[in-house]
């Protein structure tokens, strides 16, 4: 489902299954020279600019990857500011899309997984577990007008549905603290 293509229906978020790919671009990275080995195996500092336009400054690694804390902005206006592993967004991240979407939270081989908050652009909110690049777990889904809905859609969703009503104020207080921490991390510099 696209970003724009949202489903008006209640029981459906309509998050996008965003994934940072590697792009297939190994070959064309910057590759650091040196080795003064930084923080989680990054090994140099630099930017690069990709034929398709995007772009990226941060650290890399040995093999010429993103590989530490990163800015990666897309041709379409999409950016991702968080963490890297081997050229992929691993751990804590925000991603921004261009119609105003974003997500900030976990991420796991380039999905969102783990704990976070996804804002569509039409201003409805979901705190919760995520995996594989969808909602899928325990959470709350806030609407625009700062509800919950009518019975309160709080509980366990599967593949972006809401299936089961149940309290977890505990997984949207971890969800907030992870968005929190992600935001944090992406006052970087870079």
């Amino acid at each position: 489902m696209a970003m724009d293509d949202y489903d008006d229906d209640m029981s459906s978020v309509g998050v996008t299954t965003a994934r940072i790919e590697n792009q297939q671009q190994q070959q064309q990275h910057y590759h650091p020279q040196g080795s003064n080995q930084s923080s989680g195996g990054a090994v140099k500092v630099g930017g690069w600019r990709y034929e398709d336009a995007s772009r990226y400054i941060g650290e890399w690694n040995q093999r010429g990857q993103k590989h530490g804390i990163g800015h990666l902005q897309f041709a379409d206006g999409t950016r991702y500011d968080g963490q890297f592993q081997e050229g992929l967004s691993q751990g804590l991240g925000c991603l921004w899309f261009p119609d105003g979407a974003k997500y900030e939270g976990e991420f796991h081989q380039g999905w969102f997984h783990g704990n976070g908050i996804f804002w569509r652009s039409d201003g409805m909110k979901y705190e919760g577990e995520f995996r594989g690049g969808k909602i899928w777990g325990w959470g709350l889904l806030t609407f625009q007008d700062f509800t919950h809905g009518f019975p309160r859609n709080e509980g366990f969703f599967q593949d972006c549905r809401f299936m089961r009503k149940r309290r977890c104020p505990d997984v949207v207080q971890r969800s907030q603290k992870c968005a929190l921490m992600a935001r944090s991390q992406c006052e970087h510099p870079y």
